[in-house]
Order: C-alpha cells, then sequence, then structure tokens
C-alpha cells in the first residue's frame, strides 16, 4: 500500500522548485467527488488523483482511501464471519487439522449473520453507498479438531478496525497457524504462553511466506535440498529467535507442533499447506 508525499507550493521563484502536474479544471469534480466519499485533505485527494492521471475510475482500497472507510471494513468483517461460520458446518475432517480456500460461489453465497441474506447482495449495497467497485476475491478457513489445539493468527499494516467490526482484524498481509499442543488446556500461564508462541509463529509466516509446513533436517549445502528447506516453515530461521530454527524452538519452549497455516496478502492468492498429520 503506497501512499504519495504530500507537497506544498510556496511562493518562490519557479527556478527553485518542481511543481505536479496541476489538477486541471476538468478533473475539480472528480477531486471534490473523492473528498466527500473518503473525507480526507484535499492536498491528499489531489495527489492521489494525479498519481492516477485524474482518472477517479482507477482507486482502489489499495489507495487506502476505501478502506478507511466504515462501510468497506464493515463488508470486509461481515466476509470474514461469513467464511468463519462456514468453517464451523463443513463436516468433520480426518486430519487434526484442515483448510478450504473459497470458490467464487461461495463467496458470493457468504451470510452476513443469523437470518442474513447472501453476501453478495450486500456488497451491490455497499458500492452504491461508496460510489466504488467492491468484489469479494479470496477468502479461506483454517480450523483444528476440537481437542487437538489452537488456531493463532496476526494481521499487519492494516486500518484500526471499526468497533462494529467485532474480532475480525484488519490488514494488507496476515497470517492463520494451526498449532497442537497435546496435554495442555487453553487458559492459565501454560496455556497463555503457548497461544503468544502460535501468534509469533503468525508473525513469522507474514514475513517469511513459507511454502509448506515440512520439517527440519540437515542442510546439505548447494543442493536441491537446501533450496527446499529454504521453503519450510519448520526448517527457516526463527524471526524471533535469530540463529534457530523454527522447528527448534517450538520443540524447546512448547512443546508446541504447527500442523498447517494459511497466509494472505493483498491483491494475491492465499497460500497454505496441511500437514498429514
Amino acid at each position: 500500500m503506497q501512499r504519495a508525499a504530500r507537497s506544498a507550493v510556496w511562493a518562490l521563484p519557479a527556478r527553485f522548485f518542481r511543481a505536479g502536474a496541476p489538477v486541471l479544471a476538468a478533473d475539480k469534480e472528480s477531486l471534490l467527488q473523492l473528498r466527500r466519499r473518503t473525507g480526507l485533505p484535499i492536498l491528499q485527494c489531489r495527489d492521489a488523483l494525479q498519481r492516477c492521471g485524474g482518472d477517479l475510475a482507477q482507486l482502489s482500497c489499495e489507495t487506502d482511501f476505501v478502506a478507511r472507510t466504515t462501510e468497506f471494513q464493515r463488508v470486509v468483517a461481515q466476509a470474514a464471519l461469513g467464511a468463519m461460520e462456514l468453517c464451523r458446518r463443513a463436516p468433520p475432517a480426518a486430519r487434526a487439522c484442515s483448510q478450504h480456500f473459497l470458490q467464487p460461489e461461495e463467496l458470493a453465497e457468504l451470510r452476513t449473520g443469523p437470518g442474513g441474506g447472501p453476501l453478495s447482495e450486500e456488497l451491490a449495497l455497499a458500492q452504491g453507498r461508496l460510489g466504488e467497485a467492491v468484489s469479494l476475491r479470496h477468502a479461506a478457513w483454517l480450523r483444528v479438531r476440537p481437542g487437538a489445539g489452537f488456531v493463532s493468527g496476526y494481521a499487519h499494516g492494516g486500518p484500526a478496525a471499526d468497533p462494529g467490526a467485532g474480532p475480525v482484524a484488519l490488514g494488507t498481509l496476515g497470517a492463520l497457524v494451526a498449532c497442537g499442543a497435546r496435554g495442555v488446556a487453553r487458559g492459565g500461564a501454560r496455556g497463555a504462553a503457548l497461544e503468544a508462541l502460535g501468534r509469533q509463529v503468525a508473525q513469522h509466516v507474514v514475513g517469511f511466506a513459507p511454502r509448506r509446513v515440512g520439517r527440519a533436517r540437515e542442510r546439505r549445502r548447494g543442493g536441491k535440498e537446501e533450496e527446499e528447506e529454504e521453503e519450510a516453515l519448520l526448517a527457516q530461521e526463527f524471526l524471533h529467535a535469530p540463529g534457530r530454527r523454527v522447528g527448534r524452538v517450538l520443540r524447546a519452549l512448547g512443546p508446541l507442533c504447527v500442523t498447517g497455516f494459511v497466509r494472505f496478502r493483498c491483491g494475491e492468492e492465499p497460500t497454505g499447506d496441511v500437514t498429514s498429520r
């Protein structure tokens, strides 16, 4: 997510500065429309329009304007809660951990709440209120069997969530991590420590973008195994313990095992992996 730097034009001779292209009279209406939609300062709206060549249709939530609105955040929260409800209703899986990447037809039929209509209808209403094209592109869920562990999450780079969003975390990057901790009940000091460790693993997944859970093995320098291990979560150097692999830290501080993860990045397909255990 990029933001344009604000520029100020002072009453100095022209040779001391280079001004950006001014907003033409024909673009003033677009400038006023963007100002009314977002409520942001006029200079920030002008800079955004200049980056887009004055084309109001090119602005999206990645410009940080739409994403700041209560309306957009509410729709995102409804989508997340709808996906979570779909996860709860999914048939039990044979594995301790399971994940699912939703297809377009599933996204359109997500429910906005108990007795609510499909999310596609809410998206159409939001589009009218925002004056922007709004579409739901990606969603996924990750879960563990009851008693087999818990799911930790982390979101990065998002605006402050609206109170109406409930338990939903907003961000341009995020991760869910399925953690297994046998014999340790949630709650209490021990359970809280394991949940904090799980959140650190989710932060690591956001930062290091592993391709699979994997397992730690001895590396063979310069060979294919080394390249493959760079993509394995458990074999990577832990973000919160430089010089130590993720798998070793989890065994020492847990014991905690990772059975799956899902990673999100704005504008990209989500990625993830689930172990066979």
